[in-house]
């Protein structure tokens, strides 16, 4: 598979877990549906990407960069894991006939774990971004980097991490990150869009996290050399 094909099945998946935080606007059996549909994007994402299990397990992190892609996709793959056990848990539909007992811990478990795996994902695709630009420049055929167009985009990605901030509090994402029962609930029959504009500009915020800290990580390292 080309690395436009994967690119593009990893930003579905990413799709999907976004707007699968929208339980109440989906409905159950749709969220489910979405969350299963989800998992098995990631298990062809891990698929593909095998090899660079056993090259980290040899090879580890031989500098701070690499250290920090191991450590993001540990987490990434701890919050996975609990998205995964806690959904089978808590599935009122697919995995209903399984005889387990499921529990309000486990619900609440679940959603923020969720909330970690999209910001841990934004961060993680932050961190290959350059790699990500390039192949899209690539795919549109657009051919050498252009400064103008660079700077472009990064006034926009600063408007979108600007909003992000923004929507970090008005979607009380801290604290449902540390499990705190959250006392706003979306309304989503007013304002669906806003719910998804939110959620993508919280993702963006910390997509130019990773990003301009795995920049400058690199440009640390090679003024060191």
């Amino acid at each position: 598979m080309s690395l436009q094909a994967r690119l593009l099945m990893n930003g579905v998946a990413g799709c999907l877990l976004l707007v699968g935080l929208a339980y109440d606007w989906l409905g159950n059996i749709a969220h489910e549906l979405i969350g299963t549909a989800m998992f098995g994007l990631l298990i062809a994402h891990n698929t593909f990407n095998r090899r660079w299990y056993g090259s980290a397990a040899r090879k580890g992190g031989r500098d701070l960069r690499g250290w920090l892609n191991i450590t993001t996709i540990s987490a990434l793959a701890a919050a996975m894991l609990i998205l995964l056990v806690t959904s089978v848990i808590i599935s009122r539909a697919l995995f209903s006939f399984l005889p387990i007992a499921s529990s309000f811990g486990a619900r609440q478990l679940h959603a923020q774990a969720a909330y970690w795996a999209l910001v841990i994902v934004a961060v993680h695709v932050g961190m290959r971004w350059a790699m990500i630009m390039a192949s899209a420049r690539t795919w549109l055929r657009l051919g050498a980097p252009s400064a103008s167009r660079a700077w472009i985009l990064r006034v926009l990605a600063l408007v979108i991490a600007g909003y992000g901030v923004h929507s970090w509090v008005v979607m009380s994402t801290g604290s449902r990150l540390v499990a705190e029962v959250a006392i706003n609930f979306w309304n989503f029959e007013e304002a669906t869009l806003q719910f998804f504009l939110h959620q993508g500009a919280i993702v963006g915020l910390f997509v130019c996290l990773g990003h301009y800290t795995a920049s400058l990580i690199q440009l640390r390292q090679r003024g060191a050399r």
